[in-house]
């Protein structure tokens, strides 16, 4: 009986231990006895996760936030003005007279009107724009086909009235042939820095040391047009008309049929200079100059040298291109 009653008192025991906390008995592997205990209520358990702190964690939120958008304001300009590599030195201000005056007719006649704006003065409102220069450009390009790229050459610093002027020459340069354009340009200088003020396109004029600009005949310009009518415009006539009364060697007449022989011969021709550079036989009054004439076949292409002499205001002597000419005679 006693035995009894103690199997009965056990049992209800255990059913009021799983009514509190449906305690259940597991065993491992090797028969130990363990006893798990559901639990309803999760934020009840000793072994819940702590509770939340929303305010707290929006504070740190929105800490940060501003932390990354001060970063993404802030550091392209930290980076930008702590590293001059990262400056274009084309945007750089000019630290000369010549410089400037380059600067300008460079990127005004090669489509970059920007720049050139950014080379004039504050103030400046030059008769040649840089849409002028783009539109001179332009014109040489629809004369020549296209122009494939651009030369530059500026005189020394010349100190006026009006500030330091420079003449400068663009050379327009497309396949086979080139065109070349004068121009007055006026810097001025602030603070080592300089900038230009004024640009003119004069009619073969230069700037004189009193201010004041006069008629004058640049050699060498006068020996590439000589050149360049008989050679590239095909024109003897044109070129005659810049010969000296007293002009001796290969007439215009000449080298102009001697290019007609070899073209005969060599099919399709193209004619163009490769450049006209002073030469040393220059003596007296009469100045030398070197032609380089390029005559370009179907298949061939070959290479004559001319020596050009200038005098005073007209073309005094053409020789050289002895291949050529004499080709030409037989």
């Amino acid at each position: 009986m006693g035995r009894l009653f103690r199997r009965v008192a056990r049992s209800a025991r255990s059913r009021a231990s799983a009514k509190r906390g449906s305690a259940s008995v597991v065993r491992d592997a090797s028969g130990k006895r363990y006893k798990v205990t559901a639990v309803d209520d999760v934020e009840e358990s000793k072994y819940a996760d702590p509770p939340r702190k929303w305010g707290r964690v929006g504070v740190l939120a929105g800490g940060w936030a501003i932390v990354l958008a001060l970063g993404a304001w802030v550091a392209p300009g930290i980076a930008a003005s702590g590293n001059e590599e990262n400056q274009d030195p084309r945007d750089e201000p000019a630290t000369d007279a010549e410089g400037a005056a380059l600067r300008y007719l460079r990127y005004g006649s090669t489509q970059d009107l920007e720049r050139a704006a950014s080379a004039l003065c504050e103030d400046a409102s030059p008769e040649l724009t840089p849409e002028d220069l783009d539109e001179i450009r332009q014109s040489y390009a629809a004369e020549l086909g296209g122009v494939t790229d651009v030369d530059l050459e500026v005189g020394d610093p010349v100190p006026t009235s009006d500030g330091i002027a420079l003449a400068g020459t663009v050379y327009y340069i497309a396949e086979g042939s080139q065109r070349s354009e004068y121009f007055l340009v006026t810097v001025q200088e602030s603070d080592g820095t300089y900038c230009v003020s004024d640009a003119v396109r004069p009619e073969e004029e230069e700037p004189s040391s009193s201010g004041t600009s006069g008629p004058t005949i640049d050699p060498q310009e006068l020996a590439t047009e000589f050149m360049r009518a008989i050679v590239v415009d095909r024109s003897p006539q044109t070129a005659a008309a810049d010969q000296c009364d007293t002009f001796e060697g290969i007439t215009p007449e000449e080298l102009h049929a001697a290019i007609d022989e070899w073209a005969s011969t060599n099919g399709d021709t193209t004619a163009f200079l490769n450049g006209i550079e002073p030469s040393d036989a220059s003596e007296g009054s009469t100045t030398a100059f070197a032609a380089e004439v390029s005559l370009r076949g179907e298949v061939i292409q070959e290479d004559f040298t001319f020596q050009v002499g200038v005098q005073g205001d007209c073309v005094a002597s053409l020789e050289g291109g002895d291949e050529l000419m004499g080709a030409a005679s037989d």
